[in-house]
């Protein structure tokens, strides 16, 4: 006798079975037809459409200008982006392609739209600092893509029931409408790179927010009659996309983690090379390699009361044995000079404990320092040739720089450099030596001892270059037509004239000036009612004497 009982099909679960019946009885409740006009009169492209993508764009990327997440929230009240992607994310469950190509064209056309609005106000706008709204939207990852997932379930729930329709559709647009203005802002200020991440980051929400949709839609019965071929092609597009931008956004997401484990495991080692040490981090950044290179570059300020030789270098092996890459370590070391080192440790333990709150008055003397070396630091780079030696006292608040011959740098610019330097940094004096340079002739106007025109600018600049090289004793040589041309003058007077002329100004500047004599045009042809200027070299007895 066969026992009947090996034949009955297996018991589903409690659970199942009431899912199923909740399930039946939503589909039930639904009006198809109803959601599904519904849909094709909101998705479609109109004025309204248009004119509100335009107005929704234009505030996010004045939001994401200024930085403001308030700004950018109400950007989202009045996007329109919902309305396109409901119907195609519906099209696609009930198979209806004519319904499809519309969605994709009105998404196309705002998508457009949105993008030379944002454009365009970036172009006029003179506000193009890179934001952190606007970084916040050009490294997509897979959390990005559940907030996408989340916000399309959200949407079809919302629109299949016909309830908080609005609410849902900000969410949606949340996700849409900032990475789009994103795009338009890195086509503006060519920044190619950030304009690919947000269009990967809008493409990652768009599809994600249309399959949610198509996945809600099919659970409440829509496209039920569909062949099992036609809803096997649908399972196959949905989990194909989803694993397409799943692989790359989850392996975003594992490098935002990596970075962020590096900067927390660098702080924690920044400080390991002084110890022993009264040392404290001011701030660090952590750069890490772009793709095809494999260096991490470390970049931190200590405040020390000892400098530490050999601490990048430490650091540097210490973190590439901890991560296995090459790690390129740089460290300001800013010394904080204190007579009473036991008196700094008590002080700077205070100041860091909770009970330190009375003592950071005291404390700001100390960032003052810092902020003085960094003054140094800066106007080092301030310098923008090379330089040949440089002294810089911060306590004395002076600075003095050697530069190095460079081609085609003339003695206004090296002029023009010192006072740009003086007026950027006003409590310092700086001095800038320019380079061994031959002294142009000085022009006279003919037959008188006038300067020609701008000759006084270049005497000016020749006098202040004598006092950058620190001379003392120059000679003055006059250049003097043919003696057949003068016949209504005293040549030779003219001559010591012009000389007298131009050694009364070298004096009055603190330089000793002698006139060496006067030549003639056979001599020296071409350098006629000219005066040349020369460093003259020290008498015998002044060569040993000790400077003052």
């Amino acid at each position: 006798m066969t026992n009947t009982a090996e034949h009955k099909p297996p018991r589903r679960p409690e659970w199942y079975r009431r899912l199923r019946v909740a399930r039946w009885r939503g589909i039930r409740s639904i009006d198809h037809m109803e959601v599904v006009d519904h849909v094709h009169e909101e998705g479609g492209v109109s004025g309204r459409y248009l004119f509100m993508t335009a107005m929704s764009c234009g505030i996010a990327i004045l939001g994401l200008l200024l930085s403001s997440p308030a700004v950018i929230i109400g950007a989202m009240l009045i996007s329109p982006l919902m309305g396109p992607i409901m119907l195609m994310g519906f099209s696609l469950s009930i198979l209806e392609l004519k319904a499809l190509r519309e969605a994709i064209l009105s998404l196309a056309i705002g998508t457009g739209l949105a993008l030379g609005t944002s454009f365009l106000i970036v172009f006029l706008s003179p506000l193009t600092d890179v934001t952190p709204e606007i970084l916040a939207r050009t490294r997509p990852n897979f959390f990005d893509l559940l907030v996408a997932v989340f916000s399309g379930l959200a949407g079809g729930y919302a629109v299949i029931h016909r309830k908080g329709e609005t609410i849902v559709g900000v969410a949606i647009a949340t996700a849409l409408m900032p990475p789009l203005a994103v795009v338009g802002y890195g086509l503006a200020t060519a920044q190619f790179q950030l304009a690919g991440g947000a269009f990967f980051l809008y493409m990652t929400n768009l599809l994600a927010i249309a399959l949610s949709v198509t996945v809600l839609s099919r659970f409440y019965g829509f496209g039920e009659r569909h062949s099992p071929q036609h809803n096997f092609w649908q399972t196959g597009l949905i989990v194909g996309v989803f694993v397409a931008l799943s692989i790359p956004l989850g392996l975003a997401l594992r490098d935002i983690a990596y970075e962020t484990r590096v900067r927390d495991v660098a702080r924690d080692l920044v400080l390991v090379p002084f110890e022993g040490r009264e040392a404290r981090l001011s701030d660090m950044d952590v750069a890490f390699p772009r793709r095809g290179e494999h260096q991490i570059v470390l970049q931190a300020t200590v405040l020390t009361n000892d400098r530490v030789p050999g601490a990048e270098a430490a650091l540097a092996e210490r973190l590439a044995e901890r991560f296995r890459r090459t790690v390129k370590v740089s460290i300001d070391q800013i010394q904080v000079d204190d007579n009473n080192n036991t008196a700094t440790a008590r002080f700077l333990q205070a100041a860091e404990s909770s009970l330190g709150a009375p003592l950071r008055a005291q404390m700001s003397q100390f960032e003052a320092l810092a902020q003085e070396r960094r003054t140094e630091r800066d106007l080092r780079a301030a310098f923008p040739f090379n330089l040949a030696a440089a002294d810089i006292d911060p306590q004395a608040r002076s600075a003095v720089f050697a530069a190095a011959p460079t081609e085609g740098v003339t003695l206004p610019v090296w002029r023009s450099l010192e006072e740009g330097l003086t007026r950027n940094y006003a409590d310092w004096t700086i001095s800038v030596v320019p380079p061994p340079l031959a002294l142009l002739p000085i022009p006279f106007a003919p037959n008188d001892d006038a300067l020609a025109p701008r000759a006084a600018d270049m005497l000016a600049d020749q006098v202040w270059a004598l006092q950058r090289w620190g001379a003392r004793r120059v000679e003055v040589v006059a250049y003097l037509p043919n003696a057949v041309a003068a016949q209504t003058f005293d040549e030779r007077a003219l001559g010591h004239r012009r000389a007298a002329r131009i050694a009364a100004v070298l004096t009055e500047a603190g330089l000793s000036a002698s006139i060496a004599g006067e030549f003639r045009r056979g001599e020296f042809a071409g350098r006629e009612d000219r005066i040349f200027i020369r460093p003259a070299p020290l008498p015998a007895e002044d060569e040993t004497a000790p400077s003052e």
